[in-house]
């Protein structure tokens, strides 16, 4: 049999196979007597249950982090939504709430559910969250249910109406691959791509975004004239309707202010430049379009490829970043006013 977390194949004799319960993350035996058994009815094998988050407050709390680490990332681009009831649930719990939305065909797959309700006459959400995930999967997780949030709150209905199911998943997955590729999780950026419940999408909005920038795939959710991407032409993800300034609902612009990705070469930075420090408690600098405190790393576009770096000191006028490859440092000065 084969450990779906190692990738290793074990030898497991018949009898264990057909009569011991089954780990849910690995999908081996359970040696009797060192199982973990959930209240919904999965099993953890002694060593998955060593990684998993089983407590509620531990969950909200990590959870929590999640929220300001989505916000510390994309502080450029845009917040997310603060109007969140957090909730962890089991697979029973999740079943019931997809069933009632009607989409009871995908939950075995997922991890977590978000669902808008009113309270007190106050639009909020109410995220679950899947007991038993690894911390990694349990981020991932919840950065895509918050991702369902900004959603909610930055797409019109009339937009929000056209985006794809499938569509809308990946772009969600794909707020979760980006924190994990933040925090160097590996094994959890290989389970999202290899993840099909997208149809594909999460692999496509991974590609726009490193080839026209996040700030793009915002403007495609929000104001996009297609609903969904296509491979070989991901180049619409620039083909967008803005609002008119006068109007309060979302119409066509004149073709005139209609932008289309044809026309737009792209292109990167060929050196990395310090574009600006704002000053607070902590600091930011500016670098190639991506936010850095001191000590982030990130990823950032340069001379068509990808190119990771920490930022180790912030000065008054310039900071010293390290490439996380080579391990050279440079120091990247403000340029003159």
């Amino acid at each position: 049999m084969k450990d779906e977390l190692t990738g290793q194949t074990e030898m497991v004799c018949s009898n264990c196979m057909m009569n011991l319960p089954r780990c849910y993350i690995c999908g081996m035996p359970i040696k009797k007597g060192e199982e973990l058994a959930l209240p919904d009815g999965r099993y953890l094998c002694a060593r998955d249950a060593k990684t998993v988050v089983i407590n509620d407050d531990d969950a909200r709390q990590i959870c929590a982090g999640v929220k300001d680490d989505l916000d510390h990332l994309y502080s450029r681009f845009t917040s997310f939504p603060t109007n969140v009831d957090v909730a962890v649930i089991d697979r029973i719990d999740e079943n019931s709430i997809f069933l009632v939305m009607g989409h009871d065909f995908e939950s075995p797959d997922l991890l977590g559910v978000t669902e808008p309700v009113t309270v007190d006459g106050e639009k909020r959400y109410k995220i679950g969250l899947m007991a038993g995930l690894p911390q990694a999967e349990l981020k991932e997780t919840c950065a895509h249910e918050y991702s369902h949030t900004w959603v909610g709150e930055n797409v019109s209905p009339e937009r929000h109406a056209r985006i794809a199911r499938d569509a809308e998943e990946g772009f969600c997955e794909m707020m979760g691959y980006l924190l994990m590729d933040d925090q160097q999780e590996e094994a959890e950026k290989k389970r999202v791509l290899a993840n099909h419940y997208t149809r594909g999408q999460v692999q496509l909005f991974i590609e726009a975004e490193q080839n026209y920038g996040f700030e793009d795939i915002l403007d495609w959710m929000r104001y996009g004239v297609t609903s969904r991407l296509e491979e070989g032409h991901l180049d619409e993800v620039r083909d967008v309707k803005m609002p008119s300034a006068r109007a309060s609902t979302y119409v066509s612009p004149p073709v005139s202010s209609q932008i289309t990705a044809a026309r737009l070469p792209v292109t990167s930075p060929s050196v990395l430049k310090l574009e600006g420090i704002m000053w607070g408690t902590p600091a930011v600098a500016i670098i190639n379009g991506h936010s850095f405190f001191l000590n982030d790393v990130n990823s950032v576009r340069l001379a068509g490829t990808n190119v990771t770096i920490q930022c180790v000191a912030i000065q008054h006028d310039q900071v010293r970043i390290r490439n996380l490859v080579s391990g050279n440092e440079q120091e990247l000065v403000l340029p003159a006013n």
